[in-house]
C-alpha cells in the first residue's frame, strides 16, 4: 500500500473518529424536552454539524480508498476508530473502559499490526 493510500486511510479513520466525537459533544447540550425540541436543537447546534461534515470528509477519503486499495486490507485498517473512539471518550467525556473493552482495543491494534507486517 503506498503513503498515499495509507495517509486516506487514516484521514477516513480520524475523521469518523471526529465526527463521532462531536456528534457525542453536540447531543449532551441541547436541553430540549421531547424527540422533536431535542433534533431541532441539535440541527441548530455547530458541533452536530462539524459533525456530519466530519463524516463526509471521511465518506470523501474512503470513496477515493475503496477506488484504488483492495477492500479486504482497507476495511481491516477502518477498525482503528474502534480504538480512537473510546479512548477520546474517556479523556474527553470522563467515559470509563472496563477490562474487556480494553482487551478487545489491543486485540484490535494487534489484528492491525499483523496486517502491516504482511505487508
Amino acid at each position: 500500500m503506498d503513503a498515499r493510500t495509507a495517509m486516506l486511510i487514516l484521514g477516513a479513520v480520524v475523521t469518523s473518529a471526529a465526527g463521532q466525537l462531536l456528534l457525542k459533544s453536540g447531543a449532551q447540550q441541547p436541553a430540549a424536552h421531547g424527540p422533536m425540541a431535542f433534533l431541532l436543537a441539535a440541527a441548530r447546534d455547530g458541533r452536530v454539524l462539524a459533525g456530519i461534515i466530519a463524516w463526509g470528509i471521511s465518506a470523501v477519503c474512503w470513496l477515493y480508498v475503496l477506488r484504488v486499495a483492495p477492500l479486504s486490507r482497507a476495511y481491516l485498517l477502518s477498525s482503528l476508530t474502534y480504538v480512537l473512539v473510546p479512548l477520546a471518550g474517556v479523556h474527553l467525556f470522563g467515559e470509563s473502559l472496563r477490562r474487556p473493552h480494553v482487551v478487545g482495543m489491543v486485540l484490535i491494534l494487534l489484528g492491525v499490526a499483523c496486517l502491516l507486517s504482511g505487508e
